[in-house]
């Protein structure tokens, strides 16, 4: 070879060969061409347990009407305990003072069985949201996995 002689430069291999991923656009279809198979499961999947958490949110929130609001209970409770000091400070003797005290333990007892039937409607909502960040979670690991057989087939072949 002369000093001055053309050197042969080779085209770089490429990632695929073309005729792989033709066939590969063929099989997706139109969609196929901008978006793979595995992403277009992800858009749909994504979308639907997104739909799933905003309904979950807003359908699971405890019903103010029957609870109340945790804003309300510290009006209720100051309300009892102000109730509670101007029935003691009519009361005579000890059987007048038990009864009152029997007043403001069930006054007390309504404002507790509202916020444990608020705080057992916001843990139901908080598991099913649980499950559904699960169900994401797993749906992408199975996503990823049908990606991966897809590889290794197209690879053997």
């Amino acid at each position: 070879m002369s000093r001055y002689a053309p050197r042969q430069v080779t085209p770089p291999p490429q990632a695929e060969p073309q005729a792989v991923v033709d066939a590969r656009k063929r099989r997706l279809g139109r969609l196929g061409k901008t978006v793979g198979l595995a992403q277009l499961a992800r858009i749909v999947v994504g979308t639907l347990l997104a739909l799933l958490l905003i309904i979950t949110w807003v359908g699971g929130a405890p019903n103010r009407d029957d609870v109340g609001a945790p804003y309300d209970w510290t009006s209720q409770l100051d309300a009892a305990a102000v109730e509670n000091e101007l029935n003691n400070r009519a009361t005579e003797r000890a059987p007048q003072q038990s009864v009152v005290n029997g007043w403001y333990a069930n006054e007390l007892a309504l404002v507790q069985a509202s916020q444990n039937t608020y705080m057992a409607a916001s843990s139901a909502r908080n598991g099913n949201l649980l499950v559904l960040i699960g169900l994401g979670i797993a749906g992408e690991l199975i996503i990823r996995g049908a990606e991966r057989a897809q590889r290794t087939r197209t690879a053997a072949a």
